[in-house]
This record gives structure tokens, C-alpha cells and sequence, in this order.
């Protein structure tokens, strides 16, 4: 289904190395971690929705989550500084490396929910909360990192890429709420079905049934 072009949507420019906006985006985003995991959440959600179009958003949204990751990876490895790539020890022309000590942290982690109960409305809200805390996080960091223009660079990109994720998952919040969506009571396609708008039962909360036997007994 994924294909990589090869060909990055955002170029990473010379980003100055610096251990201090290094350690701050690794304190602030845990490195890509946060990303990864709502990009996997998007194409779960995308499997468990029976909507085709809203399943194909949720895709799209994944894939850009991704390559929203790459260019995050791609300026963390920059501000490292350090020349850290894998090398061929059978080639003793390699880079400058250093071993980095792996982080102490335990390996059991309580399941978040991501679905949400199986509401599909809720699980869009939980989803703009994501978006836009990633936003405002963007934010933040594009004016702390202010002495480096290149960074400043890649951190709108992100946050405009943010804006346009939230107002998908806004625009799928819109047309659940509307009545001609979601109200099809499991009937595929049949968008119109059993709509609020056209039954008379539900513009009478108590209706009155006629007893034939009634009518018989007047006239």
C-alpha cells in the first residue's frame, strides 16, 4: 500500500548542530515516538471505519504523519552533530561515531485507547486533540529555536502540515454531525435511510396510536 519516492516533501537545510535544541526536542516530542504512534493509530482507525471516504482520510493522514516523522528525523540528526551513522566494520574508512548509552525506561506501558469505545465522533475529537497540541507545540519551539533560521524553517512547515491535518479531521467531524451522514443504521451506502429529518415518529416524542377497534366502536 505505502510506496517511499524517495524524494523528501520538505527539505531539511543545515541546521546548525546544538545539544541544547537537540535535548529540548527530545524532552519536549520524545524524538518521533508521539508521531509514530498516532500514525499507526490513523491507519488502525482507517480499518475500523466502514465509511470508504472517511477510511481513505484517515489513510492520507497517516501518510502524512509519516512524512511529517521524516522531517523531524531528519532535523534531529542534524542537530546531534555528532556523525552517529551505522557503519560497515569491514571498511575502515567509516565515520566518526559515538556509543550513546540507550535510555532506562520501563518496557511496560498501560494501552492507551485509541478508539475510543468504538465512537467514531469521539474518536475524531481525540484525534483534533492531537493535532492541535502538535500545532501549538510547533509553535512554541519555532520561536525558541530563534537563532536558527533553517530550524524556524522546518518547524512552520510542520505546524502549517498540523493545520491542514486538523481541518480534516474538522471536516469529518462536520459531516458526522449533519444528519444525511451516520444515520444509515449499519445500511452501507444508504446515507439517507432512516433519516431523522423524514420521520414523523420523531417529531412527536409521545405519538398517539389510533386502536382500529376505536374507530369501529364511533361510527
Amino acid at each position: 500500500m505505502f510506496a517511499y519516492q524517495g524524494k523528501k516533501a520538505f527539505e531539511v537545510r543545515n541546521i546548525h548542530p546544538s545539544v541544547q535544541y537537540y535535548q529540548l526536542l527530545d524532552q519536549q516530542l520524545h524524538g518521533c515516538e508521539g508521531g509514530l504512534k498516532q500514525a499507526m493509530c490513523y491507519i488502525r482507525q482507517a480499518f475500523m471505519i466502514h465509511n470508504p471516504k472517511f477510511s481513505h482520510m484517515y489513510m492520507e493522514l497517516a501518510v502524512m504523519l509519516l512524512s511529517d516523522m521524516e522531517v523531524l528525523s531528519d532535523m534531529l540528526h542534524q542537530l546531534h552533530g555528532v556523525d552517529d551513522r551505522y557503519y560497515d566494520e569491514s571498511n575502515d574508512d567509516t565515520p566518526a561515531f559515538e556509543i550513546i548509552a540507550p535510555c532506562h525506561q520501563s518496557t511496560e506501558k498501560e494501552e492507551e485507547k485509541h478508539h475510543v469505545n468504538n465512537d467514531l465522533t469521539a474518536c475524531v475529537m481525540r484525534d483534533m486533540d492531537f493535532e492541535k497540541k502538535r500545532v501549538l507545540l510547533y509553535e512554541k519551539l519555532y520561536h525558541t529555536v530563534k537563532e536558527d533560521k533553517e530550524a524556524q524553517r522546518a518547524f512552520s512547515y510542520l505546524r502549517k502540515r498540523g493545520e491542514e491535518a486538523y481541518k480534516v479531521l474538522q471536516n469529518i467531524l462536520t459531516i458526522l454531525s449533519t444528519h444525511q451522514e451516520g444515520k444509515d443504521f449499519g445500511l452501507g451506502d444508504s446515507h439517507n435511510a432512516f433519516d431523522l429529518d423524514t420521520g414523523n415518529y420523531f417529531d412527536k416524542p409521545n405519538p398517539y396510536f389510533i386502536n382500529p377497534g376505536d374507530i369501529e366502536k364511533e361510527d
